[in-house]
């Protein structure tokens, strides 16, 4: 008994979020049903308005959000035109045409008013309707913007992913959203599925890492599939993350400004918990970049490995003739044997020579060279080899970290390390120079390139004025910077592997913060 008063009570407690989740199909089903059967006595009945719908909303998202601007009709127009010719073969006159369009794209944005749903509300014993938009659209000066609404977006994900675009890129979009609509509590859960989705990642690395260790063949495949699912959109995905908390940060100082009696104290909290949540969800995409950054480290180191047992076996003599055996085709044996009857290449000393052995030497008729005529090609020792060496990738470093500590007030060394990876690629963790680097940069806690150009005080600081002589330093010669250590945070930093075999660095994290 008490099973089904619990059964009862979930359905009419349930019932109205039931009806929220499902009125993001509505419209679609509404737009399949009614659109052409009384359009032009059903002339164009055999038009599909479903396809035609997902491909207009296909259409916005790419615009709107993926190359962020807005739509106006004659773009749309444009578009739809191309869909009807070329996925239903219809040429029409100009007129016919422009009246075809502009019946579907009214019944896409339904004139202008939302759609709809009626349903009876079973906790309240009454009836209720839920609204929803696909297309709105805003007035800016004499032209009307279009753009695609967050609900749509969302129903557009439930049919199928963008196979394109990165998955946590299409729900930082749907987040972008809820965020501008103030609809805090959606964006939790959004951030709860992008979560999910780095959580799903990591878990991939390690069937990757695992498959590499029994069939290395398999192993690769699954490899070059998950960098293209898996890492091809990391730096789009950061992007988001930072404009997200960026919109966030908005947010919280708006409702923070408000006079107390206008302040609302649920859009607040909902503020803080969907800020929270976003921070952590950070966190997280940096953890999953590391272990990508360590994924194609330990990857490359396998692959090495098996290539040299491949190489290996493959001069094995007693193996090749026992599959030679095995095949039933000596002519196989060929393959060792004609490398053995080569023609003979060393050279012997002809009795020809002999009767101009005690001959006296021509006359060569050379002019003598004048003295200066030749140019002497300098000799570098091994040392100055290795001085230009560490300059060179000092001063690649070096600029790197300026560059961002000019465009942002605060960088921390993992922050560096993306940057870094993104142009030079992570063979970069693999040369000391790098860690001998940071050894030198740590010397100080304070820099003032002002003062290194007078006076140096540390090997660093002597390159560093080489460097900002050139016509490419002179941008530095003004920034003045502070290292801050912060040991706490060395568990969200990553583990590199080194130059020598089974060698691993740990780094601590360091803040850079620019101090003018």
């Amino acid at each position: 008994m008490d099973g089904t008063y619990q059964m009862l009570q979930d359905m009419i407690d349930f019932h109205s979020t039931r009806m929220q989740n499902l009125r993001r199909y509505y419209p679609f089903f509404c737009l399949q049903n009614t659109a052409f059967h009384l359009f032009k006595e059903g002339k164009y009945a055999f038009l599909d308005m479903g396809y035609i719908t997902l491909a207009v909303l296909r259409y916005f998202i790419e615009e709107n959000q993926f190359n962020d601007r807005a739509l106006q009709y004659p773009e749309i127009y444009a578009f739809l035109s191309d869909v009807l010719t070329r996925d239903f073969g219809l040429s029409l006159p100009e007129a016919e045409e422009k009246e075809l369009i502009d019946y579907i794209f009214d019944k896409l944005k339904n004139d202008g008013k939302p759609f709809v749903m009626e349903y009876f509300d079973p906790a309240k014993k009454a009836k209720a309707a839920v609204r929803m938009k696909l297309i709105d659209s805003v007035l800016s000066g004499n032209t009307v913007l279009y753009h695609i609404t967050a609900d749509a977006i969302e129903f557009y994900l439930d049919t199928k992913e963008i196979q394109d675009e990165s998955k946590i890129s299409i729900q930082q979009i749907l987040l972008e959203k809820m965020i501008h609509t103030k609809n805090f509590k959606g964006g939790i859960d959004v951030i709860r599925r992008i979560n999910s989705e780095v959580s799903r990642l990591r878990v991939q690395k390690k069937e990757v890492l695992a498959l590499l260790g029994s069939n290395v063949f398999d192993g690769v495949r699954l490899l070059e599939e998950f960098n293209q699912t898996g890492l091809r959109w990391l730096s789009e995905e950061q992007k988001l993350f930072a404009h997200n908390m960026e919109l966030m940060e908005r947010a919280r100082a708006k409702a923070e400004e408000a006079l107390p009696e206008e302040r609302d104290a649920g859009a607040l909290r909902g503020i803080y918990q969907l800020e929270t949540e976003l921070k952590r969800a950070m966190a997280n995409h940096g953890e999953l970049l590391s272990d990508c950054m360590d994924l194609q480290l330990r990857a490359d180191e396998i692959i090495r490995k098996y290539k040299y047992s491949r190489l290996r076996g493959a001069f094995d003599f007693r193996a090749f003739v026992a599959a030679a055996r095995e095949a039933g085709d000596m002519s196989l044996l060929s393959h060792l044997v004609e490398p053995l009857l080569l023609p003979r290449l060393h050279k012997q000393f002809s009795l020809l020579q002999t009767d101009g052995l005690l001959s006296p030497p021509a006359e060569s008729g050379e002019a003598a060279e004048p003295a200066g005529a030749t140019d002497e090609v300098p000799y570098l020792f091994e040392d100055e080899i290795e001085e230009e060496r560490i300059s060179g990738n000092y001063t690649a470093i070096a600029k790197t970290l300026f560059d961002e500590l000019l465009l942002s007030e605060r960088i921390t060394l993992s922050e560096l390390n993306r940057k870094l990876v993104i142009k030079y690629f992570d063979g970069i963790f693999r040369n000391s120079d790098y860690y001998s680097f940071l050894v030198h940069l740590c010397q100080k806690k304070e820099y003032d390139l002002a003062q290194v150009q007078k006076k140096q005080e540390t090997f660093l600081e002597g390159i560093l004025a080489e460097m900002l002589r050139e016509p490419s330093g002179q941008k530095y010669k003004r920034l003045k910077f502070r290292l801050v250590m912060e040991p706490e945070a060395a568990e969200l930093f990553h583990r590199i592997a080194g130059p020598e075999r089974d060698a691993v660095f740990t780094t601590t994290e360091i803040v850079f913060e620019r101090m003018n």
